[in-house]
């Protein structure tokens, strides 16, 4: 038995009178899929109203978890059907608050509505359900399904507006791959789990994304950090770099930063502005002054899951030190281990 959770996102959206699109009901959209019954019993709930991806956020996220939770040990799997423009961010987060988790919750949606003529919603949505029934290890994770690949949530990026392959994961290879089949190739493997579920119900909210550019200078830093925020992720160049800025008597970028940490102690992660790779804070000299200065290095993460997981670590009654080990550790496959 197969849970469907319909958010809205453009799977499921018809033309108004005016041309545009806006959400429809789930009713229509499975009428016009029957396939789906041979591939496995469906029942469905409606996050209410449906909206577009961009107006989901972290109090939908705790609801889709706790959603899940309630229903977890009457269903086989659960299949999300959400907008494309923030389903990684969705996918990241449940990766955090379903702790233990030990079957699919697979994220899926499309670049042109289902009821178009031309279409990738109807092999999307009919995909995700068979994966979500097929009972293969593999898929027993958060997950995206896009384009014939099972990607894994909390290493997914959304590459393109435009493209039917519109989801990739750099540096994390798909969990499985469809054609006239599906295959699971080996991936990176999952950390150890709890045998039980948890359900976390924290998220904090207090938290920013800042992308290094040329020209930054330390004064506006200053400014952007010293509001009320408690985790900083810092999108740095190259493998953990940052610029030297500031005069004999000025402070610099890293400067900035130190004192965030040491006096207010700021939970401030590293990650690339590139796509795949990974930072390594003691590869250079400039990387080097941002560990000294007390930055964490995140490895491999995305920017969009490094800030979740902020907001998840956050979120929960931990000491500093757990915290900033957590950010560090592969808590749920979210980066590759050094």
């Amino acid at each position: 038995m197969i849970h469907l959770l319909y958010t809205g996102g453009t799977l499921g959206m018809v033309r108004g009178q005016d041309g545009a699109l806006v959400p429809a009901g789930i009713d229509g959209l499975l009428a016009g899929v029957p396939e789906l019954r041979q591939i496995a019993a469906c029942d469905y709930f409606t996050l209410e109203p449906p909206r577009d991806s961009v107006d989901i956020g972290p109090a939908d996220w705790l609801a889709m978890a706790r959603h899940i939770g309630e229903r977890y040990a009457a269903y086989d799997g659960f299949v999300i059907l959400h907008g494309t423009d923030t389903m990684a961010y969705t996918a990241a987060a449940l990766s955090f608050l379903l702790d233990g988790l030990h079957k699919p919750v697979i994220l899926t949606g499309a670049q042109l509505p289902i009821g178009e003529v031309r279409n990738d919603a109807r092999n999307n949505l009919i995909t995700a359900v068979e994966l979500a029934a097929c009972g293969h290890p593999q898929t027993a994770e958060v997950g995206i399904f896009f384009n014939d690949r099972l990607l894994r949530g909390n290493r997914a990026v959304k590459r393109s507006i435009f493209a039917f392959d519109a989801f990739d994961s750099p540096n994390c290879p798909p969990l499985a791959r469809v054609g006239a089949g599906i295959l699971f190739d080996p991936t990176c493997p999952l950390p150890p789990q709890p045998e039980q579920l948890t359900v976390h119900q924290g998220l904090d909210t207090g938290v920013a994304l800042l992308k290094l550019f040329p020209g930054l200078s330390p004064a506006l830093l200053s400014y952007l950090i010293e509001g009320p925020i408690r985790g900083l992720v810092l999108e740095t160049f190259g493998s953990g770099n940052v610029p030297a800025t500031g005069g004999d008597s000025d402070p610099d970028l890293v400067e900035v930063l130190t004192r965030a940490v040491a006096e207010r102690d700021l939970l401030i992660v590293a990650v690339s502005q590139q796509w795949q790779g990974r930072v390594q804070l003691d590869a250079y000299a400039a990387g080097r002054r941002l560990l000294d200065a007390g930055v964490l290095c995140g490895h491999d993460m995305t920017s969009h899951t490094a800030l979740v997981k902020l907001m998840f670590l956050l979120g929960q009654d931990l000491s500093p030190d757990q915290r900033r080990r957590g950010l560090t550790a592969n808590l749920h496959g979210e980066l590759t281990p050094p």
